[in-house]
C-alpha cells in the first residue's frame, strides 16, 4: 500500500553540511544526525527487502514509513495489516554489542574500541506507537489487536540482558513470526481489511523536515551562499550568457541554479523573493534572478516587486529528481 520513499531528510542534511563552515558549533551535531539518519534508512531498506522477497500466502497489506495522527503524531517504520490484526515493526540499526539494563528503559551499545553509548529502549517507542495506533483505530470505530516487534537488521548482532517484554527479530525471522501470528483467530474479514487499509493510506501525511536551518537553530546568514559548481564544489559560480561559469575550474553549467534553489528550500524557507534569492545566490543581477524564478515553475503570490514564490514538499521532491537526473547524465 505504501512503499519506502527516497529520504529527503538525509539529502537535506548533506546539503546543510556542505553549506555550513566546518568550524560551526553545530557541525558535529549535524554530522551525527546524518549518520543516525543514514543508519536508520539502511535498516528500513533491509526490512522493506524482506517483504519484497517473501510472498505471504494470505491476504495482507504493507505500509512503509507511515505517518499518522490520533491523540498525537506518530511514525511507524513498517505496519503489516492482516486478518489477525496489525503488526508494528520498528527498525534499530545500531552497531556494537547491545545490552538492556534491567532498571532503565534504555539500551546500551558497546563498540569494539570500548565506547559505550545509551539509546532509548525500542520498547518505549513501540508502546507509544501502539497506544497512538490504538487511539487511531478506536477513533475510526475499528478496535483490532496490535502486535509489535523491534527489528535489528544485523544478523551478527550480540545481545545481553534480553528484555522479556520485547520481541526482537532479525530480518529473516519476520516471515516465520508473521505466519505464526496468522495461525491465530481471524478478527477482520476481507472487505473490512480492505477498508482499513484504504483509510490508513488516506490518513497518511508525509513528514516534512524542512527548513533544516530552523530545526538546528542556524541563521541563514551563517550558511555559505553562492551557486555551487558540481564539478569542483566551489561556491560562487558566475553569471555568463550560457548559464553559469566556475571561476575555479572553468566548468560551464546552464542549470547550476536548480541545485541552489533546492538548497534554499531545504535549508532556509519555502518562500523566496527576488531579493532573498539574490542574497542566497550571491548575485546582484536582478533580471537574471527574475528569469530563473519565472522559469522554475514555482507557484507565486503577488505582483512585481511584491512577488513571492512559494514551494512545498512536493515541489522540493520534483526539484530533487531534476537534480539527480542532471547528476546522472
Amino acid at each position: 500500500m505504501k512503499e519506502k520513499p527516497i529520504s529527503l531528510k538525509a539529502i537535506g542534511l548533506e546539503v546543510l553540511l556542505r553549506r555550513l563552515p566546518e568550524h560551526h558549533p553545530r557541525y558535529a551535531d549535524i554530522e551525527n544526525e546524518l549518520r543516525k539518519t543514514r543508519a536508520g534508512e539502511n535498516g528500513e531498506r533491509i526490512l522493506a527487502n524482506v517483504f519484497q522477497q517473501y510472498q505471504f500466502p494470505f491476504k495482507h497489506y504493507i505500509f512503509h514509513d507511515l505517518n499518522l495522527q490520533s491523540t498525537g503524531k506518530f511514525q511507524i517504520d513498517t505496519l503489516f495489516l492482516f486478518k489477525q490484526g496489525a503488526v508494528i515493526f520498528e527498525v534499530k540499526n545500531i552497531a556494537g554489542r547491545i545490552s538492556f539494563p534491567e532498571t532503565q528503559n534504555q539500551l546500551t551499545r558497546t563498540l569494539e574500541g570500548g565506547q559505550v553509548d545509551a539509546f532509548e529502549c525500542p520498547s518505549v517507542q513501540l508502546e507509544r506507537n501502539k497506544m497512538l495506533l490504538e487511539d487511531w483505530f478506536h477513533a475510526h470505530d475499528m478496535p483490532i489487536p496490535i502486535y509489535q516487534a523491534a527489528v535489528f537488521p544485523r544478523p551478527q548482532q550480540q545481545f545481553e540482558n534480553h528484555r522479556k517484554d520485547l520481541t526482537l527479530l532479525f530480518p529473516l525471522e519476520i516471515p516465520v513470526f508473521l505466519r505464526r501470528l496468522n495461525s491465530f483467530h481471524s478478527v477482520i474479514d476481507v472487505p473490512e481489511l480492505e477498508d482499513i487499509a484504504n483509510k490508513l493510506s488516506n490518513a497518511h501525511r508525509e513528514f516534512d523536515p524542512f527548513p533544516l536551518s530552523d530545526r538546528f537553530g542556524i541563521q541563514p546568514s551563517e550558511l555559505i551562499p553562492g551557486i555551487r559548481c558540481v564539478h569542483c564544489g566551489f561556491f560562487g559560480m558566475q553569471s555568463i550568457q550560457s548559464g553559469w561559469g566556475c571561476p575555479q575550474c572553468k566548468n560551464i553549467d546552464p542549470q547550476a541554479h536548480i541545485e541552489t534553489l533546492l538548497d534554499y528550500f531545504m535549508l532556509v524557507d519555502y518562500h523566496i523573493s527576488n531579493k532573498t534569492a539574490r542574497q542566497f545566490f550571491r548575485l546582484s543581477d536582478e533580471q537574471k534572478i527574475k528569469r530563473v524564478l519565472r522559469r522554475s515553475g514555482i507557484p507565486f503570490e503577488g505582483e512585481r516587486r511584491g512577488r513571492v514564490y512559494v514551494a512545498n514538499l512536493n515541489f522540493v521532491r520534483e526539484l530533487n529528481e531534476v537534480v539527480r537526473s542532471k547528476v546522472t547524465k
